[in-house]
C-alpha cells in the first residue's frame, strides 16, 4: 500500500472507530419500551393494507374499514393496516422483529357503541370507531361483513356488543391470541407464483374460444354482393363473414351484429375523424386488415375535467378516438390487424372476453401526442403476440382486473404497460425498448399482480411496481436509469437480472416486507439503494442474491454462498464491483466492527440492504447471458 493510501486508510478508519464509539453510547439512550405511545390520527400513519380501489369504493357505498396501528420499538414511523386481516399477517411476516424491533403498542378500530351493521355484505357504523388495544378487544370472524370479496374482521372493546354483531351478522367472536393463531387468510405472493399456470390456461381458453370466430362461413364480399364495406356488413347474416378485398376503402363502419370482418390486403382509411371502426355487438372478429386515418382526439370532447377522477377517467379515456372501439360487449377478437393513428388503436371499454391478437399499432413520434395502443377499461382482456411502436402507452388498464398481457413488443412510449387500480394481471414475456418512463408500471395500490418473464432495455425505467402481494419473476432489465423499483409490499421478487442500470434495484416503500432472493446484479452503477425505513434483509433460508463485486476471502470456494454478508447500500460495499480499494479498506478491523455492530442494532440500520448470504454464482446463468446479449426486437415497419 502507498504512503497516501495508508493515510486515507488511517483517516477513514479513525473515523470509522470514532463514529463506533458515539452511535454506541446513543443508540440506547431512550428505553423505547418504558411507556405505551397513545394512538395517532389513521391519517399520520405510513398506510398500508387494502388497494386504492377498495378503498374509493367503500368510500363511495359509505362502508366503514376496520384499521390497525402498530407503534414498533425501532421504527420512527406509526404503521396503519386499512384491515385487520392484513395486519395480522404482517405482524407475523419472517423477520419483522429485526427490521422494526417488537410491537411498543397495536391499536384497532373499535366499534363498541357505535350501532355497526351489515347491509347488503356491506360494514357501516352510525360515526366512526374510536381505538382499542388489540390485547382488549374481541374480534369477530367470518361475519357477512365483506371488502374486496373477503370478510371483514371486526373489533370490539365490549365482548357483549361483539355477541351482538355476530347474532345479526354471522360469524364468531375470538381474543386478539386466537385470531394471530388463526389469521384469516390474505393474498401473497406466493398464492400469486402458484396461479400463474392457471391464469396462462384461462387466457389460453379465451384465446382459443375467440379464434373460432374465424371458421364462420362468408356470406357477403364487399365489390361484389355490396358496394361498401358498411352496406356488405348491413347485409350479412348474424354468425357469417363479410370479405373486404384488397384495395383502400374510405368510409368508418359500425358493426352491429355479429360478424367477422376479414380483409385480404384491404385498408380502411377513416379520413382522420373518429373512430374507424365502432363494434356494437358482442362476438366480432376483425382480421386482415390495415386501418388508418384515424381521429386525433384523445378524451371525449364532453369529458369532465372535475368531480369524480374515475368518472373523468371513463368519460375522457374511454370517448377518444381509435382504430377499433368496443363499448359494452362482450368477446370481441381483434386478430391481423395493422393500424397507424395519433390516438388510440384499440379501445375497449366494458368489453369482457376480448382477445386482442397479433395487433400492430404505429402511433406518434412524440408521446405527449398521441395516446395508447390498446386501452382496456372495467373488464379482463387478453393482448399477446403484438407490436406497439410510438404513442403514449403500449397497454393501459384501467379497473381490468383479471388482463393478461403476453409475449408483446413495445417501442419508444412514455410506459410500455400501465397499471391503473388493476388486480391479479400477468404481465408476461414482453419486450420494452425505448420508454421515457418505465416499461412497465404499477400504480394505485393493487394486488396479486404477477410480472414475469419480461425485458425490458434502453429506457428511463425498468418495471416499477406499486400495490401488494405480487410476484416479480424472471425479468431482465438493461441500461435504465432504475431497474426494478420497488413501492411494494408483501411483494416476492426473484430471478430477476439487473444488468448494466445506474441503479438496479430501488427499494421505496417505507415498509420493508418484501421478498428479494435469488436475483442477480451485475454491471449495475449502484446494484441497489434504500429508502427511508428500517433494514431490509434480502436473504432467505440461507440464500440471497448474487451481487457482482461481493466476495469471501476465507470462505470454502465451492461453497454456492459466501460466508460474508453484503451490502449494496454500504458506503465500501457499493463500490466492491468497480474498485479495488473498497476491498482492500472494508477488511479494516475497525471497519468489520463497525458493521457487526450495526448488524445488530436497528438504529443504525435505516435506508440500508444488506444480504446475509450473498450467492458466490450468479443464479440465472442463462438469463444473464441474454442479458449480456441484445435481443432483436421485431415487427417495426
Amino acid at each position: 500500500m502507498s504512503d497516501g493510501a495508508t493515510r486515507r486508510y488511517q483517516l477513514v478508519a479513525g473515523a470509522c472507530s470514532l463514529l463506533l464509539i458515539t452511535t454506541a453510547v446513543g443508540a440506547f439512550a431512550v428505553d423505547l419500551g418504558s411507556t405505551r405511545p397513545d394512538p395517532v390520527p389513521f391519517a399520520d400513519t405510513v398506510k398500508l393494507g387494502v388497494t386504492a380501489e377498495t378503498e374509493q369504493a367503500s368510500q363511495h357505498r359509505g362502508a366503514s374499514i376496520p384499521r390497525v396501528e402498530v407503534f414498533y420499538s425501532q421504527y420512527r414511523y406509526v404503521v396503519g393496516y386499512a384491515g385487520v386481516a392484513g395486519a395480522v399477517s404482517a405482524l407475523d411476516e419472517p423477520g419483522r422483529e429485526q427490521q422494526f424491533g417488537y410491537p411498543l403498542a397495536v391499536y384497532a378500530s373499535d366499534y363498541a357503541g357505535r350501532s355497526p351493521r351489515c347491509e347488503n355484505g356491506t360494514l357501516t357504523s352510525a360515526t366512526n370507531p374510536d381505538w382499542v388495544s388489540v390485547t382488549d378487544a374481541q374480534f369477530v370472524v367470518g361475519s357477512r361483513a365483506s371488502l374486496a370479496g373477503e370478510s371483514v374482521v371486526v373489533p370490539f372493546s365490549a365482548a357483549d356488543d361483539a355477541s351482538a354483531f355476530a347474532d345479526d351478522c354471522g360469524g364468531r367472536v375470538v381474543d386478539w391470541a386466537e385470531l394471530r393463531r388463526d389469521p384469516p387468510a390474505v393474498p401473497s405472493a406466493a398464492g400469486v407464483e402458484s396461479s400463474l399456470d392457471d391464469r396462462r390456461t384461462r387466457a389460453d381458453r379465451r384465446a382459443s374460444d375467440a379464434e373460432s370466430l374465424l371458421d364462420r362461413e362468408t356470406s357477403v364480399v364487399v365489390g361484389r354482393d355490396a358496394p361498401t364495406v358498411q352496406q356488405a356488413v348491413t347485409a350479412a347474416p348474424p354468425n357469417t363473414t363479410v370479405v373486404v378485398p384488397s384495395g383502400t376503402y374510405a368510409e368508418r363502419v359500425t358493426v352491429d351484429k355479429p360478424v367477422t370482418l376479414r380483409g385480404e390486403n384491404a385498408t380502411l382509411d377513416g379520413g382522420g375523424t373518429g373512430t374507424v371502426i365502432e363494434v356494437r355487438a358482442d362476438d366480432v372478429a376483425v382480421t386482415g386488415l390495415t386501418i388508418r386515418g384515424v381521429g386525433n382526439a384523445t378524451r371525449a370532447e364532453n369529458a369532465s375535467e372535475s368531480g369524480d377522477w374515475d368518472e373523468s377517467i371513463q368519460q375522457g379515456y374511454g370517448g377518444g378516438d381509435a382504430g377499433i372501439a368496443a363499448h359494452n360487449v362482450s368477446g370481441l377478437y381483434v386478430h391481423d390487424v395493422t393500424m397507424n393513428t395519433p390516438a388510440n388503436g384499440v379501445l375497449l371499454r366494458r368489453a369482457p372476453g376480448a382477445v386482442v391478437d397479433d395487433l400492430r399499432v404505429y402511433g406518434t413520434d412524440e408521446w405527449l401526442d398521441g395516446f395508447m395502443g390498446v386501452i382496456a377499461m372495467n373488464e379482463a382482456v387478453v393482448v399477446q403476440n403484438s407490436y406497439v411502436e410510438g404513442g403514449r402507452d403500449g397497454v393501459y388498464l384501467h379497473r381490468a382486473e383479471g388482463t393478461v398481457v403476453r409475449n408483446n413488443t413495445f417501442l419508444d412510449q412514455r410506459f410500455g404497460v400501465h397499471l391503473m387500480y388493476t388486480s391479479e394481471t400477468l404481465i408476461a414475456d414482453n419486450v420494452a425498448r425505448g420508454q421515457r418512463g418505465s416499461g412497465v408500471v404499477v400504480m394505485t395500490r393493487p394486488t396479486a399482480n404477477a410480472i414475469v418473464g419480461n425485458d425490458v432495455r434502453h429506457a428511463t425505467g425498468g418495471i416499477f411496481v406499486g400495490g401488494s402481494g405480487s410476484y416479480v419473476a424472471r425479468n431482465v432489465v438493461v441500461d435504465t436509469d432504475r431497474g426494478l423499483v420497488s413501492y411494494a409490499t408483501q411483494t416476492a421478487y426473484e430471478h430477476n437480472v439487473l444488468y448494466e442500470n445506474r441503479v438496479g434495484f430501488a427499494a421505496s416503500s417505507v415498509v420493508p416486507s418484501n421478498r428479494v432472493v435469488a436475483n442477480d446484479f451485475v454491471g449495475n452503477d449502484r446494484h441497489a439503494t434504500a429508502g427511508p425505513g428500517p433494514l431490509r434483509i434480502y436473504t432467505e433460508d440461507g440464500r440471497g442474491n448474487y451481487w457482482e463485486g461481493a466476495y469471501d476471502l476465507s470462505g470454502d470456494p465451492g461453497s454456492p454462498t459466501l460466508e460474508r454478508a453484503y451490502s449494496p447500500t454500504d458506503d465500501l460495499d457499493r463500490r466492491f464491483h468497480r474498485t479495488d480499494a473498497a476491498v482492500t479498506l472494508s477488511a479494516a478491523p475497525t471497519v468489520r466492527g463497525l458493521r457487526a455492530f450495526r448488524g445488530t442494532t436497528p438504529g443504525l440500520r435505516r435506508a440500508s440492504i444488506i444480504d446475509l448470504s450473498p450467492l458466490a454464482r450468479p443464479s440465472n446463468p442463462d438469463r444473464l447471458a441474454a442479458a449480456r446479449n441484445e435481443t432483436r426486437v421485431e415487427g417495426s415497419a
